[in-house]
């Protein structure tokens, strides 16, 4: 993973953050089962299901909520955000894991997926947008981040690498993410 900068001089995270704790996320993640008919569901699927992970709709403790832009927070965060990277923007979201939640290790595969896989010159970043706080974890392909500064913007190997992500602190996890094509 590479770090590109911090955005906190330019977005009010904070503000953010506090604003999507009393919202209703867009959906409980994740959406897909192996079931479905998308590139990749079914392979992290069936790893999930041999390792024994169980969805928090199950009575489990893996899964996460989504936040998007328009419905959950304002499209001037994306529009900022973007220009920091000088990228233009494809797909973002904010994700948040509860304490004692976690991502099971994934890759974001999505509906769009025939089509992302045909463009060229894509990448994917994530900021850490709550405040640094004791078990925050987010792990891309070898690669850990803990205890990361509001605003700390990384940029990822692939829009398809590998990852997961465990909350074992005491408070949400906020992380905002982020894939597009270099202006």
């Amino acid at each position: 993973m590479k770090y590109i900068g911090n955005t906190g001089t330019i977005i009010d995270w904070q503000s953010v953050v506090d604003s999507l704790s009393n919202q209703t996320p867009g959906y409980v993640g994740p959406r897909h089962s192996g079931n479905d008919d998308i590139v990749g569901i079914s392979d992290v699927a069936k790893k999930w299901d041999q390792a024994g992970f169980l969805l928090i709709k199950d009575g489990g403790n893996a899964g996460w909520d989504m936040f998007f832009p328009h419905a959950n927070f304002d499209q001037t965060i994306v529009d900022t955000f973007a220009d920091y990277v000088n990228v233009d923007p494809i797909s973002c979201w904010i994700s948040r894991v509860q304490p004692g939640c976690l991502t099971p290790w994934h890759w974001d595969a999505n509906d769009n997926e025939k089509e992302y896989s045909t463009i060229k010159n894509m990448v994917r970043m994530s900021c850490n947008i709550s405040k640094p706080q004791v078990g925050h974890v987010i792990m891309v392909e070898n690669e850990c981040l803990y205890f990361q500064e509001q605003g700390s913007v990384w940029q990822w190997p692939d829009r398809t690498s590998w990852h997961g992500g465990i909350n074992c602190g005491m408070t949400p996890k906020y992380l905002f993410n982020f894939f597009g094509v270099r202006r």
